[in-house]
C-alpha cells in the first residue's frame, strides 16, 4: 500500500537482512512527503499499519477495512482531501531516523537474524506504482481501486511478513549445552517433568529394573518402584506433573507391556492398560491419551488408541499393517494432530505422519531415505518436533519442522541416545546416552568361562555365523566381515554397494544369506553372496525381509508381518512357512526338517517356543520354555542344538547371560555355560561342534539434559 501510494518501497536495502533490519528499527519517509496528493487520512492508515508498537497497529483486517471504507466514503462523497505538507515535513523532521537513505541502510550492519530473503515476485516496480498514482489522481474509481488493492496489498504483505519471519526462526537446539544426570552406566529410560525440577528414569541392576525420581536442582535421589525382574519401555509425567505414568512388562514375559499410573508423591501403581507395544502421550489438557498396540487382534497389524482418562473409553484412530509400523506418537501442543515415525512410506527409509485426530486423515510431512525417524518430542509452541534419527546400529537427535518437515540436526557424534523428553519451557531436553561395548569370544564346548579368549575389540559386534570352513562371519556396524578365528585377520566380506547388512546365514552350498540394504534403497531384503565375496544376488523383495536361516530346504526368514517365510537357495518364490508370529531369530534343525522360534499365543503373556515341520510331517506346537528368555536384546538367539534334539537360547542369571539347553522331549534341560557377567547376544557352533563363538558384552547408559542456548 506504501508503494501504490508514493511509487517506492518503505525499507530497502541490498540484502533481506538488511531490510529486516530496517522494518525493525527504522519508520519509512511519510507518504505525503513523497507524494503531496495522497489524502491526509490515507497517509495516517498507511502509518497505522506499518507502527513498530503491536498495541497501536491495526489489531484484525476488519478495522483496516473499516478505515479504508470510510475513505473511498468521504472520496466519493466529494468531501474535500486536505493536504498538510507543512505537517508531513514536520513529522518528518521530528523523525530523523525516517530520513536514512537507501545507501545509508545499506551499510547499516546486518542482525544476526538468519533472513532467507523476501521472493521477488513481491516487489512491484515502481513504474507499476506510479501508474496507478497516476490513474487514482485523475478518476475518483481509480482511488477506489486503488484503496481496494491496498487491502489486498497489505493482506498479503502480513502473511508474507509472517512466512519471513517463520523462515527467519533459529532451528531449535543449535547451540546447547549437555549436563550429565547420571553417573552409574545403567539408566536406560528417562523423562523430564514439564516443569523440569524432576527426571523419573531406570535403573537396570543386575538385571532387576526400579524407577528413581530425581529432584534436578538438588541432584536428590529416590526410588519410587522398586526392583523386578521386569522391562520398562516408556515413562512419562502427567501434564500437571502430579503423576507418573509407565509401561513395563511382567515376571516372566517381556513381550506383553502394562500401562500403569502412581502419584509422584507416593502411592500403589495402578494398573490401566493391559497390553500395549509404546509409550503414550497426552493431549493438551491432559484428559486423554494415545498409543500404539501391535498384533491385537489381528497379527501383523496395528492400531492408534486413544484412551479417555475420565472413562476409560477408548477408540481406534487409524491402524494397517506393521510394514508401515507407526510408532512413538506426539500429540500436539494444539491437540490437532498425534505425529507418528512411519516406516518406508513410499520410496523413503522412514517418516514423520501427522494423523488428524478429528477425522483419522494423515498427512506424511517429513520423509528420510537414509534414517530411521524415533521419539518425537513437540516444541511448546507447534514449530516442530525434536526427534531421533537412527541408522541400523545409531541414532542421533535432529529437530523437524512443522508442517514444513525441514531436518536440521542437533547432535554429531559417535554415541547413541535412546529416547527423548523435552519439559514445558522447550529449552529443557532429557536424553539417554548410551554406548555398547560388545565383543566377540571363542570357547571350547564344555570349557569353563574363564577360559573364553576375546577374539574382537573395538566395534560393537551384532550377529555371526560359522562359514564351512571355519571362518566366522561377522556383522559390526552395518558391514560383513570375515574372521580368521586363529590369527584374528578380518577380511571384508563385500565390496559392492550396500548401505547396511547383517544376520549373516552360512548355508550348505557355500553360500552366506544376510539382510541387506542397498544404497539408495528403502527397503531391507534377503541376499546372498559367495563365500569369496562375489556373485552377489537378492533372494527376497518385501519391504521389511530380515534374519534369514539357512537350511537345505530353503533360507527361512521374518517378513515385516512377522510371519515365517522361505525361499529356496538358489532363489525364487517365496511361501509362508507358519501361522505363529516370530518373536526372535529362527533355528533350522541340522536334518533341515523343523524351525524353531519364539512366539506368543493371544491373550497369553508368557513366551512360548514354537517348533514347527518344514516337510509338513509333523504337527506344528508350542512348548513352554523352561526359562524365560530375559536377554537385553531383541534379537537374541535360539538355535538348535548340534544333535538337533534339544533348543539352546540366553536367560539370565543375576547381571549375566548363560546358554540354556532344552530338549524338545519334554526332559529337563541345564545350564551349557557359566559366565559371571556381561550379556549375550549371539551364538554359534563351529562346523567340527568343538568350539562355541559368543557375542557378549553391555552397555553403558546415562541420563542427560540438553539445555538449549538460544532462549
Amino acid at each position: 500500500m506504501y508503494q501504490m501510494a508514493t511509487g517506492r518501497l518503505p525499507f530497502t536495502g541490498a540484502t533481506s537482512a538488511v531490510i529486516f533490519s530496517a522494518i525493525l528499527e527504522h519508520d519509512p519517509v511519510p507518504p505525503l512527503k513523497l507524494n503531496s496528493e495522497l489524502p491526509l487520512k490515507l497517509q495516517e492508515i498507511i502509518e497505522k499499519a506499518l507502527e513498530k508498537d503491536r498495541d497501536l497497529r491495526y489489531q484484525s483486517a476488519a478495522d483496516l477495512r473499516g478505515d479504508l471504507k470510510r475513505l473511498k466514503r468521504d472520496t466519493e462523497s466529494g468531501k474535500p482531501k486536505a493536504v498538510h505538507v507543512a505537517r508531513a515535513v514536520a513529522s518528518d523532521a521530528a523523525r530523523p531516523s525516517s530520513a536514512i537513505s537507501s545507501s545509508a541502510t545499506a551499510a547499516a550492519p546486518a542482525q544476526s537474524i538468519s533472513a532467507t530473503g523476501i521472493a521477488a515476485s513481491a516487489i512491484t516496480p515502481p513504474s507499476s506504482s506510479s501508474a496507478v498514482i497516476a490513474a487514482a489522481r485523475q478518476h475518483k474509481l481509480g482511488l477506489t481501486l486503488f484503496i481496494v488493492l491496498g487491502m489486498l496489498l497489505v493482506l498479503t504483505a502480513g502473511y508474507g511478513v509472517y512466512a519471513f519471519l517463520s523462515r527467519s526462526r533459529p532451528a531449535a537446539f543449535q547451540n546447547f549445552s549437555v549436563t550429565k544426570v547420571t553417573e552409574t552406566g545403567n539408566a536406560t529410560e528417562a523423562t523430564i517433568s514439564p516443569d523440569g525440577k524432576y527426571i523419573l528414569h531406570v535403573v537396570n541392576d543386575n538385571g532387576l529394573e526400579s524407577l528413581w525420581l530425581r529432584n534436578v536442582p538438588s541432584n536428590s535421589n529416590t526410588q519410587v518402584v522398586a526392583p523386578g525382574q521386569v522391562h520398562y519401555i516408556g515413562l512419562r509425567f502427567s501434564p500437571d506433573g502430579n503423576y507418573l505414568y509407565f509401561v513395563r512388562s511382567e515376571i516372566g514375559s517381556r513381550s506383553l507391556k502394562y500401562l500403569y499410573r502412581a502419584p509422584v508423591l507416593g502411592g500403589a501403581p495402578q494398573k490401566l492398560v493391559t497390553d500395549i507395544d509404546t509409550n503414550i502421550t497426552f493431549s493438551p489438557d491432559g484428559q486423554k491419551f494415545a498409543y500404539v498396540l501391535d498384533n491385537n487382534p489381528s497379527s501383523g497389524r496395528y492400531r492408534l488408541i486413544i484412551h479417555s482418562l475420565e472413562t476409560a473409553e477408548e477408540k481406534d484412530l487409524t491402524s494397517g499393517s506393521l510394514a508401515e509400523g507407526l510408532i512413538d506418537p506426539a500429540w500436539s501442543p494444539d491437540g490437532k494432530v498425534i505425529v507418528c515415525p512411519i516406516q518406508q512410506p513410499g520410496d523413503a527409509l522412514s517418516g514423520l505422519v501427522a494423523v488428524d485426530v478429528a477425522k483419522g486423515k494423515r498427512n506424511l510431512f517429513f520423509t528420510s531415505k537414509t534414517r530411521f525417524a524415533g521419539s518425537p518430542v513437540w516444541l511448546p509452541d507447534g514449530t516442530g518436533l525434536l526427534v531421533l534419527q537412527a541408522t541400523f546400529n545409531r541414532a542421533q537427535v535432529a529437530f523437524v519442522s512443522y508442517p514444513e518437515g525441514k531436518l536440521f540436526p542437533v547432535t554429531r557424534d559417535t554415541n547413541n541416545y535412546l529416547n527423548l523428553s523435552l519439559a514445558s519451557d522447550g529449552h529443557t531436553l532429557t536424553t539417554v546416552l548410551s554406548q555398547a561395548h560388545i565383543d566377540l569370544y571363542l570357547i571350547a564346548a564344555g570349557a569353563t568361562s574363564t577360559q573364553a579368549s576375546q577374539l574382537t575389540f573395538g566395534a560393537p559386534v551384532d550377529n555371526l555365523s560359522w562359514s564351512s570352513d571355519g571362518q566366522i562371519i561377522l556383522a559390526e556396524d552395518g558391514r560383513l566381515d570375515l574372521l580368521n578365528p586363529d590369527s584374528k585377520v578380518k577380511t571384508p566380506l563385500l565390496t559392492q554397494q550396500i548401505s547396511w547388512a547383517g544376520s549373516p546365514s552360512s548355508c550348505s552350498n557355500g553360500r552366506v544369506a544376510f539382510s541387506a540394504q542397498p544404497s539408495g534403497e528403502n527397503h531391507l531384503n534377503i541376499w546372498s553372496v559367495d563365500a569369496s565375496g562375489g556373485n552377489l544376488k537378492q533372494m527376497t523383495a518385501g519391504k521389511l525381509d530380515d534374519s534369514p536361516e539357512c537350511s537345505s530346504r530353503g533360507v527361512l526368514y521374518q517378513d515385516a508381518e512377522l510371519q515365517l517365510m522361505k525361499v529356496p537357495v538358489e532363489g525364487g518364490a517365496s511361501q509362508k512357512v507358519s501361522e505363529y508370529a516370530v518373536f526372535s531369530r529362527t533355528a533350522a534343525s541340522p536334518d533341515a526338517k523343523l524351525a524353531a522360534f519364539s512366539s506368543y499365543r493371544l491373550g497369553d503373556p508368557k513366551e512360548k517356543l514354537a517348533v514347527v515341520s518344514l516337510d509338513a510331517a509333523q504337527t506344528p506346537k508350542l512348548l513352554e520354555l523352561e526359562r524365560p528368555r530375559e536377554s537385553a536384546f531383541p534379537d537374541s538367539r535360539v538355535r538348535f542344538a548340534r544333535d538337533g534334539k534339544a533348543v539352546v537360547y540366553s536367560v539370565r542369571t543375576g547381571n549375566a547371560d548363560n546358554l540354556w539347553l532344552q530338549p524338545l522331549d519334554g526332559t529337563p534341560g541345564h545350564q551349557i555355560t557359566d559366565f559371571k557377567s556381561e550379556l549375550i547376544r549371539d551364538f554359534d557352533w563351529s562346523p567340527d561342534g568343538r568350539k562355541i563363538a559368543i557375542i557378549r558384552g553391555h552397555i553403558d547408559s546415562d541420563v542427560v539434559l540438553l539445555r538449549d542456548s538460544q532462549q
